[in-house]
């Protein structure tokens, strides 16, 4: 080997020139974790610069991994050096083409807030997330250094010296390496550092892992930044050249690689820290990145006045959240929270920043999912906004804005009954403002008046919620007629109220409110293509479903197709297609949108998976109605083998789109005599129905049950199903809803009787049930179910 070459070649991490040895404790923790019962783990193996993390990496992957035994591993060197997108892009790909069993080992320098914001992203995949620290120099430092002595002088031909190791302050690895590689060399061993690294730069150049070092030696005029700052954590004397560098010229915060930046902003002067928190604030491309965060939390130190701290922890929260710090972003909120109070104690005047900061917190703390601390938090800040509006009425709008929020909130937790009661104190307080400042709180009033309608249709209350839409409408109306301005809310609300209608059994009134919002969009998309295309898009997908069947809702779901084709807007063409493909059972747009959506998960897989769900669920459907059943079995199982492979967190995210495509999928499976993905698919979407409890109607869960035991019911399995039937009830007096007003339950009511009357079981029982079925569908207006239970008392009664 040539002498000029060596050096850089013998020092490249990856070049296995010393036999790997040692690491036994790390290499049994590593088999543990290969080993654990969780189907998707990730561990992150974190040491300073030269401690050997590639060179372990690479030996477990090769001498203890078997990818037929243990599953896929996916190995991420350097993971600090990456952004969050790369990162996750790599882990997608674990989901779109790795087995069940998954491991992601990651391999870094650093920790601190970085890993912090990533282990929360990645348990968001459903990966169990561990991190082992790595010792930076070996147990055994006389063999290391002996064994590396005896492989260089190998490789460059020459006799092994026959010495003990010099002690090097703050060893790692390669500093013991670069020791082993001077002495075979032949030249003196010195304990420090620096002379180390100039004495190995004269055997050869600069390269790879050296040429960090070899900046703390030469500091050339000119470094290259990204070397310079992972240099400087190694070698302190560096700082003050990465703090030149950056006060030279502060937009190359843009181009440094993210752990550079990083560390530029850990251990930067605060002439430092101002460049480039002037550049990262100003620059989308960091806002989802931990930078930002590391930065303001720095800034804090620097605040003068309990306001600016206050102010500070405010924005520190905002920017932890954002970029995955969700208990760090609870932790800035809390002391933002009190500062505001030390305010507070100093001036009652700071109540109201005392209160936005609480309403902020709560915020804060069902992202990080501690709800039980949510309302608390919440309530403490209504009964301050309470409080600040007795004192000052003017205050009244934000106990009613207060009001509002704390409802969603509550609705979030499942407490439907406080949800009810906060937003309609809301809707009078809004009421009463816009009946005496029209100009200012009329939106206000229309907003919250369709929040309402929403929470009277969730429970059942159909007229109640019909006349509060009609209200919100009609001040949207009102509103657009006194400024045109306000035209694309009116028709953006009037295509929420179709959708409404729709549910509600209000077919007439809906395709009225959408074919108003679809001619208002149609004025504003020739004014303003760009803007308003899209939304007529959707204005036109809505009402074609507003016109049911026929050639005008076909006709109107093409037209929808076409629009979109001419947005650009794949998402929403897929949409439409699907729309098409029910509403005219075509078949070829099935398949279109299944191919759109293939497109789009292959560019981001976690916000289009699910849509690549539906629309296969969807292509289901439609392979059986036109006789490809062979086929409809292949997407049922591509669909299904998807939908086993979804992070919990994407099923709770997306579950309320998920469920039904799946039900439905189930129900033509089933009448199609395929029972088994019919009963698969069923079962799945009962389990995500399960999820969605605290989030949705209670109804929810119980309606897919009773789903299930119909599917049950069609393969023939009897009392299995008339058992699940009876557990569907058991959900309904469990669910809290006013069960005389709910034609769901009512339906439960009778398939439990028609499954009793099947079985021959308590059929006495199964009649007093049905009629009670009959009396709750009489009063609800329901004609089909209604038909069903009276088919169903009637086959009762004949035992």
């Amino acid at each position: 080997m040539d002498r000029a070459l060596s050096v850089a070649a013998l020092l490249d991490p990856t070049h296995q020139v010393v036999p790997f040895h040692g690491r036994e404790t790390e290499l049994q923790t590593l088999t543990h974790w290969r080993d654990s019962p969780a189907s998707q783990a990730s561990l992150l193996l974190h040491a300073p610069a030269g401690a050997g993390k590639t060179r372990l990496l690479q030996h477990f992957q090769q001498e203890h991994w078997d990818d037929d035994e243990h599953g896929r591993l996916l190995l991420i060197d350097d993971a600090d050096r990456l952004a969050w997108q790369d990162v996750f892009r790599k882990l997608q790909d674990t989901l779109r083409h790795g087995p069940a069993r998954t491991r992601v080992l990651l391999a870094a320098r650093t920790t601190g807030w970085w890993w912090s914001s990533t282990r929360q992203r990645i348990a968001d995949f459903d990966h169990e997330v561990t991190d082992l620290e790595l010792a930076p120099t070996l147990d055994d430092r006389t063999e290391s250094f002996t064994l590396a002595c005896q492989h260089f002088a190998k490789q460059l031909s020459v006799t092994a010296p026959d010495e003990p190791p010099p002690n090097i302050a703050h060893e790692t690895v390669l500093d013991l390496h670069l020791a082993a590689l001077t002495a075979v060399h032949g030249d003196p061993c010195d304990v420090n550092r620096t002379q180390l690294v100039r004495q190995l730069l004269d055997h050869g150049p600069a390269t790879g892992r050296l040429a960090e070092d070899f900046l703390a030696v030469a500091t050339p005029d000119t470094p290259d930044p990204d070397l310079l700052a992972r240099a400087a954590l190694r070698w302190p004397q560096l700082r003050p050249k990465l703090d030149e560098v950056v006060a030279t010229n502060p937009a190359i915060a843009l181009v440094l690689a993210p752990d550079s930046l990083r560390t530029a902003a850990e251990i930067g002067s605060q002439a430092t820290l101002d460049h480039l928190a002037r550049q990262v604030f100003r620059s989308e491309r960091f806002a989802v990145d931990a930078i930002g965060s590391l930065l303001t939390r720095r800034l804090i130190e620097r605040a003068s006045s309990t306001l600016e701290r206050a102010e500070m922890y405010g924005m520190l929260s905002a920017r932890t959240m954002l970029c995955g710090l969700r208990q760090e972003s609870v932790e800035a909120s809390q002391n933002e929270v009190e500062c505001y109070r030390e305010l507070v104690r100093q001036d009652p005047e700071n109540r109201p920043l005392l209160a936005d900061a609480l309403g902020d917190l709560g915020l804060r703390l069902i992202n990080a999912g501690r709800r039980d601390e949510v309302l608390a938090v919440s309530e403490e800040a209504i009964a301050l906004w309470h409080e600040i509006a007795l004192d000052d009425p003017e205050t009244t709008p934000q106990l009613a804005s207060a009001l509002e929020q704390i409802s969603y909130r509550y609705q979030a937790l499942g407490q439907d009954e406080a949800a009810m009661t906060a937003i309609s104190r809301a809707t009078l307080l809004f009421q009463e403002l816009a009946k005496n400042h029209p100009a200012l709180f009329r939106s206000d009033f229309a907003r919250v008046a369709a929040a309402m309608a929403r929470r009277f249709h969730v429970e059942g209350q159909k007229q109640h919620a019909a006349d509060s839409m009609q209200l919100s409408i009609a001040n949207w109306r009102v509103l657009a007629q006194e400024d045109p301005r306000y035209e694309p809310e009116l028709a953006r609300n009037l295509v929420v109220a179709a959708t409404m209608l729709i549910d509600l059994s209000r077919a007439e009134a809906a395709r009225e409110a959408v074919k108003e919002a679809v001619d208002l969009f149609r004025r504003l998309a020739v004014v303003n293509p760009e803007t308003f295309r899209a939304e007529l898009a959707g204005a036109l997908v809505r009402h074609s479903q507003a016109l049911g069947e026929g050639l005008d809702a076909e006709l109107t779901a093409r037209e929808a197709v076409m629009a979109w084709r001419e947005t650009g807007d794949r998402k929403g063409l897929g949409a439409a297609l699907l729309n098409v493909a029910q509403i005219g059972r075509d078949l070829g747009a099935a398949v279109e949108a299944v191919e759109v959506y293939r497109e789009l998960v292959a560019e981001d897989l976690v916000w289009n998976q699910v849509d690549l769900v539906v629309a296969l669920a969807a292509l289901v459907e439609q392979q059986l109605h036109h006789d490809r059943d062979e086929q409809a079995l292949l997407t049922a199982d591509e669909c299904l083998d998807i939908c086993h492979r979804l992070p919990s967190q994407l099923v709770d995210f997306f579950g309320a789109k998920l469920a039904p495509a799946l039900q439905s999928a189930a129900r033509a499976l089933s009448d199609s005599d395929h029972h088994v993905r019919a009963l698969q698919a069923s079962e799945f979407a009962v389990e995500v129905c399960c999820v969605l409890i605290p989030k949705t109607s209670p109804a929810v869960y119980p309606a897919a049950v009773q789903q299930h035991a119909c599917r049950l019911r069609g393969a023939e399995r009897r009392d299995e199903a008339r058992n699940t039937a009876h557990t569907a009830l058991v959900m309904w007096h469990l669910s809290g809803l006013d069960l005389d007003r709910q034609p769901g339950y009512a339906d439960a009511l009778t398939i439990y009787g028609r499954l009793c009357a099947e079985t021959n079981y308590e059929t006495d029982k199964a009649l007093r049930l049905t009629h009670r079925a009959v009396e709750i569908l009489r009063e609800a207006g329901e004609p089909v179910k209604l038909e069903f239970a009276l088919e169903t008392v009637e086959a009762l009664s004949s035992w």
